[in-house]
């Protein structure tokens, strides 16, 4: 099903139960279902292990006196610290107040914040019900003070819904905010959970369906649409047993220079990575002779070159070529100068190849803006600076508004868009727009970029359409980087890391 980014989650929910009659016990159940399942899956979980779970007077204090419960029949000692009063609860959340069995204690006065002190300090996971989507006041007393102990808590932090203290709808911390490592968000991402003021309050986030009425989403969602696992595996399929590399497609590459001969060898083998049967990398004369070539499964093609880049009499030597490849990537360490501009216009001007446009390409056709008119259909996959370029502006600090700016470029211009980054935002020539939930910060390092060129021109070149290999490069990239970040941590991954686990995430979607 494709998930909608939702703006307005409590309608949503409310429709559910009044209008369907969907059942608020089952939704909360599922609910805590869901969480258990993050934290019984995260690495280290052990059944000795010892939680806290704090939950608020709302529904949101319900998912986690039910989620308490689901830990405490798995095995783990846990404590729950209420703030509030059983007899307000509604009757979904007093009904798993009453069935959860762990240990209960009240958060009424600063006397009892030692008592959650001490357990925390204990905690191998810390749990915040504290206040679900509905929240738009700053924490004060008690409340900002448990959510301080916690913060400080050296346990595995899960916020269920929202972490307490952000807004759903904006994003912004509405003053002290729980720290979560995780968040576990039901049916859809709220939109405030997107925004970059958000991102280091809601961690990795997970959505969950839980069984609200799906004919109701479009009515209180925003007009983006959630990359995921889900939406690559509806087109992306396995082979036919008769394959072979003629039907797989074959790539050119076009990257690289004398001062950074090596940028399209990493595209080059995400190509080949990605599946593509056979890939050519198409490079400077001064730069091949620089190239210690590791990988003989890519094939070499010197061309014309001046100063060690790209010269324009390289290009009727390539246009005889050029009807025997699916796909062409452009771009990684070409360099800057007037003769490489003649050399891609000259380039952009004869040919309708699917390309994947990036880096250094990107920056000449930022210095000659006509060049945009002859990119029509063609994958352009730019970082802030080089996407600010193009614009001739500035890139908005808000979600909305750079959703809006890229998507209103893709259609002025015709092209498909991934403005790259945490959360990329991808846009198809109609302004149809996605939010990727895959990636993270272990995947700003050099080379990256190349990586993703690649990729989505391996992913063309095997018939997949422009708008299909540009999602699917997009969410493919961050798995691969997510999958590193699992083992390695938030930095060390390089580039070339990604190559090995490619084909891993891919088997892993088919």
């Amino acid at each position: 099903m494709k998930i909608l980014i939702a703006q307005q989650m409590s309608r949503w929910d409310d429709a559910s139960i009044r209008k369907h009659k969907v059942s608020a016990i089952k939704l909360m159940s599922a609910a805590a279902e869901a969480c258990f399942r993050e934290i019984q899956n995260a690495p280290g979980y052990t059944k000795e292990d010892r939680a806290v779970v704090v939950c608020g007077p709302g529904n949101n204090g319900g998912d986690g006196f039910a989620l308490a419960e689901e830990l405490r029949k798995d095995g783990l000692k846990v404590v729950v610290f209420f703030l509030g009063r059983a007899d307000g609860l509604s009757e979904a959340a007093h009904y798993f107040f009453e069935k959860c069995q762990a240990e209960k204690r009240p958060l009424s006065k600063q006397g009892d914040l030692k008592f959650l002190r001490r357990s925390l300090k204990q905690a191998d996971w810390v749990v915040d019900a504290i206040f679900g989507i509905g929240l738009s006041r700053p924490l004060k007393g008690l409340y900002a003070s448990a959510v301080r102990e916690m913060n400080a808590a050296k346990g595995f932090k899960l916020a269920i819904d929202i972490p307490s203290g952000i807004s759903a709808d904006t994003g912004k911390s509405l003053g002290l905010a729980f720290q979560a490592d995780c968040t576990v968000t039901f049916e859809a991402p709220k939109w405030g959970q997107l925004e970059p003021s958000a991102w280091d309050s809601v961690g990795r986030l997970k959505v969950a369906a839980i069984g609200l009425t799906a004919s109701e989403n479009k009515k209180f969602a925003s007009r983006a649409e959630w990359l995921d696992a889900e939406t690559v595996r509806a087109f992306l399929h396995p082979r036919s047993l008769g394959t072979h590399k003629g039907q797989a497609g074959r790539v050119l590459v076009l990257a690289g220079s004398s001062a950074m001969p090596g940028a399209g060898y990493l595209s080059s083998l995400a190509a080949l990575r990605a599946g593509a049967g056979l890939v050519v990398w198409a490079l400077p004369e001064e730069a091949f002779r620089k190239i210690d070539l590791r990988y003989p499964e890519v094939i070499l093609k010197p061309l014309a070159s001046v100063e060690g880049k790209f010269h324009p009499d390289a290009v009727p030597e390539l246009a005889k070529d050029l009807k025997t490849f699916a796909a062409m990537a452009l771009g990684p360490g070409l360099g800057q100068g007037r003769t490489l501009a003649k050399f891609l216009t000259k380039l952009l001007q004869g040919s309708r190849l699917p390309r994947v446009i990036d880096a250094d390409a990107l920056n000449g056709i930022a210095q000659d803006k006509s060049l945009l008119s002859k990119l029509r259909g063609a994958i352009l996959t730019p970082h802030f600076k080089e996407f600010s370029r193009l614009c001739g502006k500035p890139i908005p600090k808000d979600l909305a508004s750079r959703v809006a700016m890229v998507s209103q470029f893709a259609k002025k211009h015709q092209v498909y868009i991934v403005l790259k980054g945490y959360r990329s935002i991808v846009s198809d020539p109609k302004g149809k727009v996605w939010i990727n939930s895959s990636g993270g910060p272990n995947l700003a390092t050099a080379g990256s970029g190349d990586v993703l060129t690649g990729l989505i021109a391996g992913l063309l070149a095997q018939g997949l359409s422009e708008r299909h290999a540009i999602l699917a490069g997009v969410y493919l990239h961050g798995r691969a980087g997510d999958c590193l970040e699992d083992r390695l941590g938030d930095r060390g991954t390089i580039a070339s890391d990604l190559l090995q686990v490619i084909p891993q995430v891919i088997r892993g979607l088919l």
